[in-house]
C-alpha cells in the first residue's frame, strides 16, 4: 500500500511522484524490440516503402535521410537506450524537432530531439542536412538512377550538330528506342504527334531507369511509391485536359467526348446523360489507373522477391527449426531466380504500358472523334 497522502496515478497501479522522505518506485522500462529477431514487416518497410533512412539491418542505419522522421519511427527503441540519458541535443536538432512535431503531433519535441541525436550518432555515414530531408530511400536511389541515365546520354549518346548517323553502339541503342517510341507509341495514337516524341521517350526512359535500378539488391525504386506514380499520372492528366481543350474548346471538349449526339427524345436523352456521366468519370479514372497499375506492379514484385529471399529467416523465427529453415531458405533463393527474371520483364513492360497508355489518353482527348 502506498504511504498516506501519496496519490495514485490514473491507472491506480503505479504511484505518481512520492512526497519527500518516501522512497521512489522506479517506473518500468519500455520494452525494446530485439535486433536479434527477424521481423519481416520491418524489412519490408525498409526496402519497399518510403523509409527515412538507408537501413538494411534494423537498428543499424547506413545513412539517415530524414532524421526526425526516422527518430519518430524508431522512437521507443532509441529513447530506451543508455545513450539517450547522456547526449545533449543541439539547438538545430531541437528546432528541427519542433517543426516536425508541429506538422506531426504526438511527440514531445525535446524527447524527439534526444532520439534524433542518438540516431545520428549511430548512423555510419551520418545524416542528410535539413535542406535535403525531403528524400526517402526510394527517391534517393531513383535520383541516382536518373543522374546515371543523364550522364550516360550526355557522355556516350550525345551527337554533334553535323553528325548524321550514330557513331557508337550507345547512340544506335538510343536511336532504335526513339524510333520505336515514334512509330509504335506516338504516331498511332496522336495525329501529327512527332513533336511529342522527345516527351514520351523521356517519360519511358525515366520510368524504366527507376524500375530497373530498384531491382538491384539493396536499392529501391520511386515507382514503388504511390505518391511518385500519382505525380506522373497527375501530369499526364493535365496534358490530357490541356490538349483536349486546346483542340476542341473549353466547353466543346467535354461534349465531344460523348459518343452520341443530343436529342430531345426521352430515351435518347437518357442514353446521352448516362454516356456523359460515364465519359466524364473515365476522365478522372484514367490517371488513377496509370498511377495504381505502375505502383502496384512494382511494389508487389519487390515484396514477392523479399518474401522468397527471407523465407529461411521467417521459418527460423516462427518454427525454430534450423534444418527446416536452411532447407526452405535455400529453396526460397532458388525460387527467387525466375521471379527476379520476371521482375526484370515487368520493369520494362510497365514502363512501356505507362508510356503507351499516356499517349492513348492524350490522343483520345485531343481527337475524341477517332
Amino acid at each position: 500500500m502506498p504511504a498516506k497522502g501519496w496519490p495514485m496515478s490514473d491507472d491506480s497501479t503505479v504511484p505518481s511522484t512520492p512526497p519527500p522522505g518516501v522512497p521512489s518506485v522506479p517506473s518500468p522500462k519500455p520494452v525494446v524490440p530485439s535486433n536479434d529477431q527477424f521481423h519481416f514487416a520491418e524489412h519490408n518497410e525498409h526496402h519497399n516503402h518510403a523509409y527515412g533512412a538507408i537501413e538494411y539491418i534494423s537498428g543499424c542505419p547506413l545513412l539517415i535521410l530524414n532524421l526526425p522522421e526516422y527518430a519518430d519511427s524508431n522512437f521507443e527503441v532509441l529513447h530506451a537506450k543508455a545513450a539517450a540519458n547522456a547526449v545533449t541535443s543541439t539547438t538545430s536538432d531541437v528546432s528541427w524537432a519542433q517543426d516536425y512535431v508541429a506538422r506531426h503531433p504526438g511527440r514531445d519535441p525535446q524527447d524527439l530531439a534526444t532520439a534524433m541525436t542518438v540516431a545520428s550518432s549511430e548512423s555510419w555515414l551520418g545524416t542528410f542536412p535539413r535542406e535535403l530531408s525531403f528524400f526517402n530511400h526510394q527517391t534517393f536511389w531513383s535520383t541516382i538512377a536518373l543522374l546515371l541515365l543523364t550522364a550516360t546520354m550526355l557522355i556516350f549518346a550525345r551527337r554533334r550538330i553535323d553528325q548524321l548517323k550514330p557513331a557508337s553502339r550507345t547512340q544506335h541503342i538510343f536511336e532504335v528506342l526513339v524510333l520505336f517510341i515514334r512509330d509504335d507509341v506516338v504516331r498511332p495514337n496522336i495525329a501529327h504527334g512527332d513533336r511529342w516524341v522527345p516527351f514520351f521517350t523521356s517519360l519511358f526512359l525515366v520510368i524504366l531507369a527507376c524500375n530497373l535500378f530498384g531491382i538491384i539488391p539493396f536499392f529501391a525504386t520511386a515507382t514503388g511509391n504511390i505518391g511518385v506514380t500519382g505525380a506522373f499520372a497527375l501530369f499526364i492528366f493535365i496534358l490530357m485536359m490541356y490538349q483536349g481543350m486546346k483542340q476542341n474548346g473549353p466547353v466543346g471538349f467535354f461534349f465531344n467526348i460523348i459518343p452520341v449526339k443530343w436529342s430531345w427524345k426521352p430515351f435518347d436523352m437518357a442514353i446521352f446523360i448516362l454516356l456523359m456521366a460515364i465519359e466524364w468519370l473515365s476522365l478522372l479514372t484514367r490517371p488513377i489507373i496509370l498511377a495504381i497499375r505502375l505502383f502496384a506492379n512494382m511494389l508487389a514484385g519487390h515484396t514477392v522477391l523479399l518474401v522468397f529471399l527471407s523465407l529461411g529467416f521467417i521459418i527460423n523465427e516462427n518454427a525454430g527449426s534450423l534444418v527446416m529453415a536452411h532447407g526452405l531458405g535455400a529453396a526460397g533463393w532458388l525460387i527467387s531466380i525466375p521471379f527476379y527474371a520476371l521482375e526484370l520483364l515487368v520493369a520494362v513492360i510497365q514502363a512501356y504500358i505507362f508510356t503507351l497508355l499516356s499517349a492513348i489518353f492524350i490522343g483520345q482527348c485531343a481527337h475524341p472523334e477517332h
